[in-house]
């Protein structure tokens, strides 16, 4: 690459002189072998080119500005390091991961230096593994004590000197004169330790054990150029050794903190932004749901999160347009993880919602709005009669318009489809959502709480800010049956109780297999209803039969016999063929 002002080393010329580390090569992995390899390194420079000092830098740091005050800041102290600042404390008492981030160390070439860097260097021999073990991990602990052990360690102040993921996310991030200051101090060089690169659009911003939070302009500012960096990288190493970094799109990897560029960079304000949840038992629906957002809709990006492991293979199999995919994995913590051991499928899915709505802001600044749909909905018409109805609005919520004695156990307000826009208002209900269904969220009613929807009725009381739609054509479903409800076709378009039906809410809907349904669990579902429902199980039949081409086992898993005595609603195949056929005739 004739890199300018860098000189190669191979580790091996390391190595021939450092026999000690070239014997434990074979015992540790990559990563455990460049950790052990660093003082080796340092004192190998040191020796062989006389130069008066070294400093260490790990491959994922990143300069945003001079490196000049790290320098002025050092000054006449033989080592300089920088502090760790995590806040997790383990049970030994050590912060979890060492006082200090040996991703950056400086050494000077003279006594005290190299005392500690022989001493660091047999250490590191001796132990150093990627996990905990009688208060070691990795090198960092031991350079915990180095300012008692050594003479002449400073650490240095400024912030901007080796900022960390962990730092970032509790400091004061602002531009001015297109420099980036971090708590008042500009910021010299990032560390963006667990990045992951993937196929130079989606990216792990940090792969490690805890989701960032990271702001829109720490994403902008920080992470952008990073990116961009990387990419125009990949493509230099590509065009030299062909295929040397192989880009590949992040299928069946877990990413903890994802982050799509494309998605991010794009002017999204044409393309609508959707997200929902599926199980495996939802998967048939969830497609449905695809299905005719695609027919109806031009430009749309559907999110979903795989709650298990099932649907997400099964649908990156399916490769689907305009759609991400999200692993639980990506998203639940140790609260959730606990909840979802304590909590049935069901109410693990409604607590969830709050959350996965919050990573999906988080993750993307560009995310302007976003509308959260539960995967049995279906669109008879195009989503932007739902933009439209929803206006400036911050929240957009749809009523249930139930029985009073109904709407006391189960709240006022669907929570099977709420758009929220990225503003002060919106995100101030969504974290006050989030928190109550963490706390509580199961499905039985209780000192005026129900599932995640009944904390809805709370919401007016929060802002002003809110779209409570009037059309009972957005989000209609069986709980609007009442006597006198008219559903008809006309020029190839629906209409509910006299509105246009934009989509419609399967709510209780049961899949025994292909040919044999149940409408509805909860309630006697009207005759004139069932044009409605005849079209919907005509395409699930549909997507049953392409997911048998896929997975010839999947179905079987879902299936279930029919318990005919017991059934509100059931439903066959060959009904809902003869309705098309009926409609088809009347037209």
């Amino acid at each position: 690459m004739n890199l300018e002002k860098a000189t190669p080393i191979a580790l091996s010329s390391i190595e021939q002189e450092d026999k000690h580390l070239l014997k434990v090569k074979s015992s540790r992995n990559d990563k455990e072998y460049i950790w052990t390899s660093k003082a080796s390194a340092m004192l190998y420079l040191l020796r062989n080119y006389k130069v008066d000092h070294i400093l260490w830098l790990d491959g994922d740091t990143y300069f945003y500005s001079n490196p000049e005050p790290i320098f002025e800041e050092w000054g006449s102290y033989s080592v300089m390091l920088t502090k760790e600042k995590w806040k997790v404390t383990s049970s030994n008492g050590n912060q979890s991961k060492g006082l200090y981030n040996t991703g950056f160390m400086g050494f000077k070439n003279d006594k005290q230096a190299l005392q500690c860097l022989k001493w660091f260097r047999k250490e590191l021999i001796n132990w150093c593994y990627d996990e905990v073990e009688n208060g070691l991990w990795s090198d960092q602990f031991y350079v915990n004590n180095w300012r008692k052990k050594f003479q002449n360690v400073g650490v240095i102040k400024n912030i901007g000197v080796n900022l960390t993921p962990s730092k970032i996310q509790r400091s004061k991030v602002e531009k001015i004169n297109n420099e980036i200051y971090v708590n008042n101090k500009r910021l010299i060089f990032y560390h963006s330790f667990g990045f992951r690169y993937y196929d130079g659009n989606e990216f792990d911003l940090y792969s490690y054990i805890y989701t960032l939070n990271l702001s829109n302009d720490v994403l902008k500012w920080i992470y952008l150029p990073y990116i961009y960096e990387a990419k125009e990288i990949v493509k230099q190493i590509n065009s030299i050794e062909n295929n040397f970094y192989k880009e590949d799109r992040p299928k069946d990897k877990f990413i903890r903190n994802y982050f799509n560029v494309k998605l991010n960079e794009e002017n999204n304000r044409d393309c609508y932004q959707l997200c929902t949840i599926m199980t495996k038992d939802y998967l048939v629906q969830g497609i449905a749901l695809y299905n005719s957002l695609k027919r109806h809709t031009s430009k749309f990006h559907l999110w979903i999160c795989c709650v298990d492991k099932t649907v997400y293979e099964l649908l990156n199999k399916m490769n689907l347009e305009n759609v991400t995919l999200i692993s639980l994995e990506n998203i639940k913590d140790e609260k959730l993880n606990n909840i979802k051991k304590q909590r049935k499928i069901h109410e693990f899915c409604w607590t969830l919602k709050a959350p996965f709505i919050s990573y999906l802001m988080k993750h993307n600044y560009n995310l302007n709005s976003i509308l959260y749909i539960d995967a049995d909905v279906f669109f008879f018409e195009d989503i932007k009669m739902i933009y439209e109805d929803w206006g400036n609005e911050s929240i957009y919520l749809t009523p249930l318009m139930l029985r009073p004695k109904h709407e006391k156990r189960k709240g006022k307000y669907s929570a099977g489809l709420i758009g929220f826009k990225r503003d002060e208002y919106a995100m101030k209900c969504l974290r006050w959502w989030k928190r109550k269904c963490i706390s509580w969220c199961y499905d039985r009613f209780e000192k005026d709480k129900w599932s995640d929807q009944k904390y809805l009725d709370h919401w007016p009381n929060i802002t002003s800010k809110i779209k409570i739609s009037e059309n009972l054509g957005i989000n209609a479903g069986p709980w609007y049956i009442r006597r006198g409800y008219q559903v008809f076709a006309k020029d190839n378009r629906i209409f509910f109780n006299g509105y246009q039906l934009i989509c419609y809410h399967f709510s209780g809907l049961r899949i025994f297999n292909k040919k044999e349904y149940e409408l509805s669990n909860r309630t006697k579902l009207p005759e004139r209803l069932q044009l409605i429902y005849a079209i919907y199980v005509d395409e699930l039949a549909h997507i049953i039969t392409e997911i048998k081409k896929i997975d010839e086992n999947f179905i079987s898993t879902i299936s279930s016999t029919p318990n005919y005595d017991k059934l509100y609603n059931y439903f066959t195949l060959n009904q809902s063929t003869q309705w098309l056929k009926n409609l088809m005739d009347g037209m």
